[in-house]
Formats: structure tokens, sequence, C-alpha cells
């Protein structure tokens, strides 16, 4: 799956990277977690959204907790993602994401970042949900998932859809079939990624900084904090 992630790239290198101008207020986050504001990219260009996906047809915008994450290989069947994944797709940048690796009550906390580049987009589709009471309009996303790599398969059994750049824009075309699609959403290449400890601070949602993204021995399975509780599901 994909509960936290790290975006700390100067705007800078991301509007290098991504050939658009970056919103004037954005700012490093080493710890984006479910239920904040993340940045992503449509066909307009980068914007913000509830990362935690509420559909149109939502009596209320908690069930986006659940809805973190996207199957990719049921994203264009299932009623909650359908429309998503059909008509607003998305990148989600990310310098590296975090996961937990669980052996008995220990849980040692991971990043998993490229070897070769300094940061990446993830696969997402969005929805925009509107409060019946106050007509605001919330717009939200899901990050896709897919079986693990190898890098992954000892940590958990999912991992987000990274796309390579070459596949973006075929992502984002409003007029890609669903074939060719569902094609671009496989496992990144083990060999092109790398996977490192570190600190257990991380599991706090709250805590952020550059520091998180630091290396530190991997404690081993008989030491360690608990992990924070699974986040959504992989629906």
């Amino acid at each position: 799956m994909c509960g936290r992630f790290a975006l700390g790239i100067p705007k800078k290198r991301l509007e290098e990277v991504f050939g658009l101008p970056m919103p004037d207020d954005y700012a490093p986050c080493y710890n984006a977690a479910p239920g904040s504001d993340v940045l992503c990219l449509d066909g307009q260009g980068f914007a913000r959204r509830r990362w935690g996906l509420v559909p149109a047809w939502a009596d209320s915008p908690q069930i986006g907790a659940r809805l973190i994450n996207a199957r990719s290989e049921t994203v264009f069947d299932k009623p909650s993602f359908r429309e998503g994944a059909r008509a607003r797709r998305l990148l989600v940048p990310a310098q590296a994401f975090y996961e937990w690796r669980r052996e008995g009550r220990v849980r040692t906390p991971f990043a998993f970042g490229l070897r070769d580049a300094d940061c990446f987009a993830m696969a997402g589709i969005g929805a925009s949900w509107t409060d019946p009471r106050s007509g605001q309009v919330l717009d939200s996303l899901s990050v896709l998932t897919c079986p693990p790599n190898a890098v992954m398969a000892d940590i958990h059994e999912r991992m987000p859809v990274i796309l390579p750049p070459a596949a973006w824009s075929a992502w984002l075309d409003p007029a890609a079939e669903r074939g060719d699609l569902a094609r671009l959403l496989v496992p990144y290449p083990a060999g092109a990624m790398r996977v490192w400890p570190v600190s257990p601070r991380v599991n706090s949602p709250v805590t952020d900084g550059p520091e998180l993204l630091e290396a530190v021995p991997d404690p081993g399975p008989d030491k360690g904090p608990p992990a924070p509780p699974e986040q959504g599901r992989l629906l």
C-alpha cells in the first residue's frame, strides 16, 4: 500500500522535472499522511487535493479515510474509483514513500526511492465532492497500488504504482483507452529502486523534517516500537 510519502524536493527542481510552474504556496513535506492536502498534477497543471478519495455520490467525506489507495487490478470497475480512473487521472509527485516491516509486534519503518532520480510520480485518481449543506467542493485523490516488486515483497504485499516519465502523458491523456492505461499499472523495476531503514519518528503523522529520510541502522526483528495502525484499505 502507500500510507505515507515524502516530497522535499526544491520548487525549482520540481518545475524542471515536470515542466510546469509550481504553486506559490508549495512547501516541502517529509511525512505526507492520509487526510492532508497533497500536491498532484492533472492535465491542467499542479493542484492540491485531500488524500483519501471522496466520490461525488458519498454521503459524507469520512469515507475518504478508507479510500487512500485503489487497487490497479480493479480500479476501472469498483464504484468508488471507476469515474476517477475513467476521467480524473492524476500524477502524485514524491521523493520517497514509507512502509513498515511487520515481524510479530515489531514494526520497522523503511523509505523507498529511486536509484537514478530524486523524485518520481505515483499514479493517482481524483474525485470532487460537494457538501450538500455548504456547497463547498472537496477535491480528493487516491494513490493506485499494484503487486510488489522484489524490493518491496519482503516488507509489504502491495506497492504504489510508480509511472516512469515516458508514461506520464499517456496516463493523463483523456482520450486514452482502458487497455492502454491498464498496461501502465505494473510494478516498478526492482533494480531501479532502493530501500533503507529510517527513524521510527516517522510513525507519527505530525512529525516532519528532512531528517525523517535519513538512513538509520536496522534494529532487526526483535527491537523497535510498534508501527502506527493500518491506514485505509486496499479496495
